[in-house]
């Protein structure tokens, strides 16, 4: 049986197929890589910074009203009654002292059942907010009712204060056989906080407003 042998038209296909190989091969490695990519990047970096300068130009565009909106906010800032009026914490310490006094003045009609103990700033640090808080720790002896009312006063007007670790104690006192027993005061310890209006930080504020809670042991 005589042997197959290749036909001219298969050398020529042959020939075409290894050639567009060759062709191709040239093509990749010393024009795409060399100047086509680059082009290709070279384009795209060009989209890119049209598209940074449109929004440039938009946020252009918007300073005046963006300018509006901040002056509206600063003014709306200085006129809130919510943060403390004092420039720096010791005087906003001796403000928040000074505001426990007036409320058991108010409320408290017997001096020897409500008084105050100790009153003395907390410049401890704790979480970090956005606005600076100042903290007074107070320790009173007083009567329920009284006690109630006071900080019920404080939660409750402006600028906004907070209380928080709140812990009251029931005094124990001896009575005398025949005697009538009358109760000592609570002994009782919180904080008394407020915000200063100027130092905002960048970190976004986490306190809100915080009722009275005891604990009575």
């Amino acid at each position: 049986m005589a042997a197959n042998k290749y036909l001219p038209k298969d050398g020529r296909l042959l020939a075409v197929v290894l050639l567009l190989i060759v062709l191709m091969l040239i093509y990749f490695i010393g024009i795409h890589w060399w100047f086509v990519a680059p082009q290709l990047q070279f384009r795209s970096d060009m989209e890119d910074l049209r598209e940074q300068q449109l929004r440039f130009r938009q946020t252009t565009a918007e300073r005046p009203d963006i300018e509006k909106r901040l002056a509206e906010v600063k003014n709306y800032e200085q006129g809130n009654q919510a943060f403390l009026v004092e420039a720096d914490a010791n005087a906003a310490s001796a403000a928040l002292i000074q505001r426990l006094k007036q409320a058991m003045t108010d409320h408290a009609k017997d001096e020897k059942r409500c008084q105050t103990v100790s009153t003395q700033p907390n410049s401890g640090g704790g979480a970090q907010e956005l606005y600076e808080r100042v903290t007074v720790q107070a320790r009173l002896k007083c009567d329920l009712e009284p006690l109630a009312a006071i900080l019920y006063d404080l939660e409750n007007g402006k600028p906004y204060l907070f209380v928080d670790q709140v812990m009251i104690y029931k005094q124990q006192t001896y009575t005398p056989p025949g005697s009538k027993a009358v109760p000592a005061p609570l002994d009782v310890r919180f904080n008394l906080s407020g915000y200063l209006r100027g130092g905002a930080k960048a970190k976004p504020l986490a306190a809100g407003r915080t009722n009275s809670a005891g604990k009575t042991q």
